[in-house]
């Protein structure tokens, strides 16, 4: 099977353009497109109108859709052709795009973000990936895919921040226009690689999942990883709604503002991701890595809003970029070491899961809290949850030291 993936992806399509390199260039623009929109919503009118749970639902709502939709899309793909289910996601995100350059209320606003979950194509186009490579090169075809993820959040709030200016709907619209253009460029140069003799099932039923977890988490190693891994990205995912209200709240950021800082946690976390970690984790081990980067991310969130003030505003915005940047990374990589040969694939999927999960409920709690109980409590709250966290990754490296 594999020799005839290579031979077909050794080969540019018939209008001479390479599969990886359409995928790679989709899933950017498509990330561009979700980065123009992002920063914008804080400031959205209908939001400021109904406050910061109604922030947190929008965050929250998109992140729900992508949890329920993308493995229905995935397996979906197996069955119809991983293209017309890609270009069926980019054409929901044109919609999401126009609905949120129309939308006059705060259901309208809500509509865009769900249907942008709807249209999650991450799955679909990692499985076109694992299709048209061979074992040996699937790794490096993900982190193209995952590096086109990273620079679209990086250009896509410079676009949005620029254009909103001349009005919220502008972005929406340029966006919709962006995607436009993307989903013509997949039309006509992306191949369809799922055939009968590439099939890739992508997903195991509900209850196998549940008691993969299950028996994750009864081991004491990895286990308290996977709790870290939960914690870690619960306290981070409501970091779009928490910082822009502080930022507005101590320095009265505007939309343009707000579109730097997300560019910056974005530049933060590719620097390290692409060219520290490895070096860092070579000379201190991912054990160490851990308790460091809750170490940062606790630092940060705990120290933001004791004062108005920039320069510490972008030192914890510093920390905090690079405590998840470095924690995203170990963790899995710790998770792939110590997970048996046959176990890899089946660990790591249980590991992204438990991500979507925790994406889910975070913006809404930091929403719900700094609404009804202040902003201040709800970063002191993550701080909290992160030195837990902390503690487990101390617990982690005792551990870890003992067995070695």
């Amino acid at each position: 099977m594999d020799e005839n993936v290579d031979l077909k992806e050794s080969k540019p399509s018939k209008l001479g353009v390479s599969p990886i390199f359409v995928i790679v260039m989709t899933t950017f623009i498509d990330m561009i497109g979700f980065g123009m929109v992002i920063p914008l919503l804080p400031f959205h009118p209908a939001t400021v109108e109904a406050g910061a749970f109604a922030l947190g639902m929008l965050i929250g709502s998109f992140s729900l859709m992508q949890f329920i939709f993308s493995p229905l899309l995935g397996r979906l793909s197996d069955k119809v052709g991983r293209k017309p289910i890609l270009l069926l996601s980019v054409f929901s995100s044109i919609l999401s795009f126009i609905l949120f350059a129309l939308a006059n209320s705060f259901p309208a606003l809500l509509l865009s973000r769900i249907t942008a979950g709807m249209a999650t194509e991450a799955a679909v186009a990692q499985a076109y990936i694992a299709d048209i490579t061979a074992e040996k090169d699937r790794a490096a075809g993900m982190g193209k895919v995952a590096a086109a993820h990273g620079a679209g959040f990086i250009i896509g709030p410079a676009i949005g921040g620029f254009l909103s200016i001349y009005g919220f709907s502008v972005s929406g619209f340029a966006a919709a226009a962006l995607n436009g253009i993307n989903l013509l460029f997949a039309f006509l140069f992306l191949p369809e690689s799922n055939h009968p003799t590439s099939k890739i099932q992508m997903s195991a039923n509900s209850d196998g999942y549940w008691r993969k977890l299950a028996t994750v988490l009864k081991k004491p190693l990895i286990g308290a990883v996977f709790i870290i891994l939960f914690i870690i990205t619960l306290a981070f995912s409501a970091i779009p709604v928490i910082v822009p209200l502080l930022g507005i709240a101590f320095f009265g950021f505007g939309e343009v503002e707000m579109s730097y800082f997300f560019m910056y946690i974005g530049v933060v976390q590719i620097v390290l991701q692409g060219i520290l970690i490895g070096r860092l984790t070579k000379r201190w081990g991912e054990e160490n890595l851990i308790i460091l980067g809750s170490l940062l991310m606790m630092l940060g969130v705990f120290v933001m809003p004791l004062t108005p003030n920039i320069i510490v505003f972008l030192s914890s915005l510093t920390m905090l970029s690079s405590g998840i940047g470095t924690l995203s990374t170990v963790l899995l990589s710790f998770i792939s070491k110590r997970a048996a040969a046959d176990e890899q694939g089946g660990m790591l999927g249980v590991a992204q899961s438990v991500g979507s999960i925790a994406r889910i409920p975070g913006p809404l709690i930091g929403g719900f809290i700094s609404e009804f109980a202040g902003l201040n409590i709800a970063f002191f709250i993550s701080a909290a949850l992160l030195m837990i966290a902390f503690i487990l990754g101390v617990k982690v490296f005792q551990a870890h030291r003992f067995r070695g």
